[in-house]
């Protein structure tokens, strides 16, 4: 089974168990990815519609509901950052930062910031993650397609996998997802170049290992 068919299958058993928002964020994370054949983005925009189908019934949150959301288990918090990422959030500075400095989801955190990025959000949050304590400002920021790193990294990918489209496709996926990962720091040159040698040879171990 290929990743792709791996996919599906994953987003199927979701929808299955009425688990729509883990299915969303699964489906939006793929759709970000740079490029992707036309017939797998056909399926993943058909799921999108079921998706949103089903979801369509909801209400839209309110702030209070945002609040709560936000503090509940994963789902309830990607929910609440994918709603989130619909608003002006200049007008959520104080959500936003008490969100980031939670114990909230990893996953949900990043695309908060990712969001914050993209509305060149300009005031100072502070992000911990464990132990860690960053303070950074969204507006400095540039969104991850965009950045140094993932510039580099996909350039260097794209001439590693030159002739093998199917690991060049999962090698852009792990690509975003890896430097959305890192937010809110967007990868240098270095870093990027560093990046790319690691998914190679992750996605060059799977590959073997499969055979």
């Amino acid at each position: 089974m290929n990743y792709y068919e791996e996919l599906f299958k994953k987003i199927d058993n979701l929808l299955l168990d009425e688990k729509y928002d883990e299915a969303g964020s699964l489906i939006d994370d793929e759709l970000k990815v740079v490029y992707i054949p036309r017939d797998v983005e056909k399926k993943l925009r058909y799921f999108q519609s079921i998706v949103k189908e089903n979801k369509s019934v909801r209400p839209n949150l309110d702030d209070e509901q945002l609040e709560s959301y936000l503090f509940m288990d994963e789902s309830h918090q990607l929910l609440a950052v994918d709603e989130m990422g619909k608003k002006n959030l200049r007008d959520y500075y104080g959500l936003c930062d008490r969100y980031l400095q939670s114990k909230g989801f990893r996953n949900a955190k990043a695309l908060l910031i990712d969001s914050l990025i993209r509305q060149e959000i300009n005031n100072e949050f502070l992000y911990c993650d464990g132990d860690s304590k960053i303070h950074f400002n969204p507006s400095k920021l540039k969104p991850i397609e965009e950045s140094d790193g993932f510039l580099t990294a996909r350039s260097d990918l794209r001439e590693i996998y030159l002739k093998e489209p199917s690991k060049l496709l999962m090698s852009q996926d792990l690509l975003f997802k890896e430097c959305m990962f890192a937010l809110p720091h967007n990868l240098n040159v270095e870093e990027g170049k560093l990046l790319a040698v690691k998914i190679s040879r992750f996605i060059d171990d799977a590959f073997h290992a499969d055979k």
